[in-house]
């Protein structure tokens, strides 16, 4: 177990925390988009991870609530206390660990997926402590049209979203892709939702917005999407269509990698490290 090394926090932070994530929000409550969230200070939880996953990199809730991040080298899976920010177990792909450049993580039908860079979906059960799994790999190809920077579940669809970072071809450009890749017939679907990089760059005051991270708000159904150089978040519609773009506190998110919602609406970001620990921060939302 990882609890040993992990940071020592004071009893009312984690009586405090574990208040927020009970009561979060009613799915039957009016609206519940990113205007919902003041994304400040008075408003955060932050909390310092263990230094062995300080270069975090995405973030993914079980239907249960437990969350999860990944080793952005190794296919090392880690189970994230949220109420103190303790390592409760962790699990591997593969013996030896499978190793690549891992940009995202998604749970689905009872099994674990991860995305490299180029689009290459890695999938493995749940292991116990100290586990090594065996996975199957799939290739979507989409690396060829971009640099993959994320990746989320749509249980409407029943797809994999695969989070389009930079463009690698002339039709990408100016707008952020999004992937679908189908869980039922193991392949890419056919038209990826195209989102203009306009409205998200001139949100934050920037040229570019280069998407870090992938999730999908469980009550409205909306993407939302962070971007760690550009210290940005954006929703939008299953359309394509911006519904709000804001600045996250820089400090607060020195590089916002991960992000994922749990089932009461609570908003979970992890930061990498950057030669420090890792953070993970937890927003509210506004009632």
């Amino acid at each position: 177990m990882y609890r040993a090394f992990c940071p020592h926090f004071s009893g009312w932070l984690v009586l405090y925390v574990a208040s927020l994530l009970a009561d979060g929000v009613s799915a039957q409550s009016g609206d519940h988009g990113l205007d919902r969230f003041a994304l400040d200070a008075e408003s955060a939880v932050q909390l310092k991870l263990h230094r062995r996953i300080s270069e975090i990199s995405g973030l993914a809730t079980t239907p249960d609530d437990r969350v999860w991040a990944h080793d952005d080298e190794l296919g090392i899976i880690y189970q994230i206390d949220v109420s103190d920010g303790e390592v409760v177990k962790v699990f591997a792909f593969g013996d030896p660990t499978v190793t690549g450049d891992f940009e995202g993580i998604a749970f689905a039908d009872d099994r674990f997926y991860l995305v490299d860079s180029n689009g290459r979906i890695y999938e493995g059960p749940e292991g116990a402590d100290d586990e090594r799994v065996l996975y199957n790999t799939y290739e979507t190809r989409v690396g060829r049209s971009c640099e993959v920077e994320g990746l989320e579940f749509d249980p409407i669809g029943r797809a994999l979203l695969i989070l389009c970072k930079r463009p690698r071809v002339k039709e990408l450009e100016d707008q952020v892709g999004i992937f679908r890749w189908s869980l039922d017939a193991r392949a890419l679907m056919p038209d990826p939702l195209l989102i203009p990089t306009l409205p998200l760059a001139e949100g934050v005051d920037e040229k570019h917005f280069y998407p870090s991270g992938l999730a999908r708000n469980p009550v409205t159904g909306t993407y939302f999407m962070i971007a760690a150089q550009q210290r940005g978040i954006a929703e939008v519609t299953l359309d394509g269509e911006v519904l709000a773009v804001r600045r996250l506190s820089k400090d607060l998110h020195r590089q916002a990698e991960g992000i994922t919602f749990t089932s009461n609406l609570m908003l979970l970001i992890a930061d990498e490290g950057g030669g420090g620990r890792g953070r993970l921060t937890i927003y509210r939302p506004t009632q």
